[in-house]
């Protein structure tokens, strides 16, 4: 890499940047964040004020019928407002309720205090979220609004492997879980996503893997493949499309394994989550499938929010991603930092063409590539020099102590950039340290701005929006 002198950009003022006008945005918006629900909960209801609403699963059932497989609705996971609960009825009976955006998880608040069951455990022995009986009861009443009610004693009887398998269409079409989660489009949308997968068959079925070697037993496995997903893409074939599911650590059980009582004086209640489509591999198939499951208090999550008498029937618009935002709009993503000073060693990361210091770590850990101050000037010193260090927690991970490098950088230098990926050292089979070439840079920034972190712009709404829609 060769030394350049960049030109320091301008950030576009606050009173300068347009904002978006409730006007103009979508009817629907996802929102994710790293931070969890009550963080993504936040923004999705700014952006459904004054009087939207957060989507169920009927929402995302609307949206990807309105849409095609491949598009937003059908590629990304979603949790919903629709809820699950499950428990003794009035007459000692278990059942299951699904309810569509009212009962005790129809609100923040609601949810929270469900799944403080779960985290609020510094055992870590519960899992999922839980009711109190009485409010089951007032569920299976409706004091809440309509609900489904599934006997599930009756519905396991019909099933060995209940919410840990992937059903056939035929299933789908007559499975009243499935159907009480996904709403009342439910027969429409298994009738899609049958035609979607017949569809995704027949393109794989002259499809081979990669890495083909002209080999007996690997030729029939080919022509197996080939079958199967021929089979599957008639018209009246039966494929395997969706997972009905429970949550990472509960299911509901079935014959064969009894049933997971409730404790006594509670109910178990979730929200209600969806996969996006993916290639799954499974007992010797290969489908086109996503899951409808139940959501637990660690998974990612993803919301939507519905404007005032909008709905998901022109699709979602996608989340806006703050390092995508980061990378394209970084020049109004500058703050005041003070006078100007000389920089200290530190790593450098790139955005597009310009270069940047890096927003430093703590202590032997990761690299964080964020990008702090803007590079005006840079040359190399010498040309890349490997660097050895022992392995520091996982051997996955590329952790180091910054004054590691430093002992081996030429004294003038204040800059590095890794040239390669790590590598792995063993002795004896096993990881003992890691390997990587790195560039030493002379290097001058302007330390009067610094770019806003990734996790600054993800709390910022309103940026984030203006910056989404600009």
């Amino acid at each position: 890499m060769r030394g350049s002198t960049f030109t320091i950009l301008k950030p576009l003022s606050r009173g300068k940047e347009k904002k978006m006008s409730s006007k103009n945005l979508p009817e629907a918006m996802a929102f994710y964040h790293e931070a969890g629900l009550p963080a993504a909960w936040k923004q999705a209801m700014k952006f459904t004020e004054p009087s939207g609403r957060l989507a169920t699963m009927p929402d995302i059932t609307m949206a990807r019928l309105a849409t095609m497989p491949g598009s937003y609705p059908w590629e990304r996971y979603f949790t919903t407002l629709t809820a699950e609960y499950y428990g003794l009825s009035k007459n000692g009976r278990r059942i299951l309720i699904v309810a569509h955006g009212v009962g005790p998880m129809a609100n923040l608040d609601g949810i929270l205090k469900a799944y403080s069951w779960e985290y609020n455990d510094k055992d870590r022995n519960r899992h999922g979220g839980r009711i109190t009986q009485q409010e089951f009861w007032d569920l299976e009443a409706g004091k809440y609004g309509p609900v489904e009610i599934i006997d599930i004693q009756g519905y396991c009887q019909t099933r060995q492997y209940p919410f840990i398998s992937i059903l056939r269409a035929s299933d789908a079409f007559v499975d009243p879980i499935l159907h009480a989660r996904l709403g009342p489009d439910a027969l429409t949308y298994i009738t899609a996503h049958t035609e979607a997968s017949r569809l995704w068959h027949k393109e794989q079925a002259g499809i081979d893997p990669e890495n083909r070697f002209n080999l007996p037993d690997y030729n029939e496995y080919l022509i197996r493949r080939e079958k199967m997903h021929f089979l599957a893409s008639l018209e009246d074939s039966d494929p395997y499309i969706i997972g009905l599911k429970g949550s990472s650590f509960l299911y509901y059980l079935g014959r064969k394994h009894g049933f997971q009582e409730p404790e006594e004086g509670y109910a178990v209640a979730h929200l209600v989550s969806t996969t996006g489509l993916a290639h799954a591999h499974h007992e010797g198939n290969e489908s086109l499938v996503l899951d409808v499951s139940l959501h637990g208090w660690s998974d990612g999550v993803r919301l939507v929010g519905i404007r005032p008498e909008g709905s998901t029937k022109n699709g979602i618009h996608q989340d806006a991603d703050p390092r995508e935002l980061l990378k394209k709009y970084w020049q109004r993503l500058f703050k005041s930092a003070g006078n100007q000073h000389p920089i200290n060693f530190c790593g450098l990361v790139q955005l597009g063409d310009e270069w940047f210091t890096q927003y430093p770590k703590k202590g032997a850990g990761l690299d964080t590539y964020e990008p702090e101050y803007k590079v005006t000037f840079l040359y190399p010193i010498g040309t890349p020099v490997p660097f050895v260090t022992d392995i520091k927690g996982h051997y996955m991970f590329f952790k180091f102590d910054i004054n590691e490098l430093k002992a081996i950088a030429p004294p003038q230098a204040n800059g590095y950039f890794f040239t390669n990926e790590p590598e792995l050292v063993c002795g004896q089979g096993n990881p003992t340290h890691q390997t990587i070439m790195v560039q030493f840079y002379k290097v001058w920034a302007d330390t009067t701005k610094r770019l806003k972190r990734e996790s600054e712009l993800a709390h910022d709404y309103q940026t984030m929006l203006d910056l989404a829609f600009a």
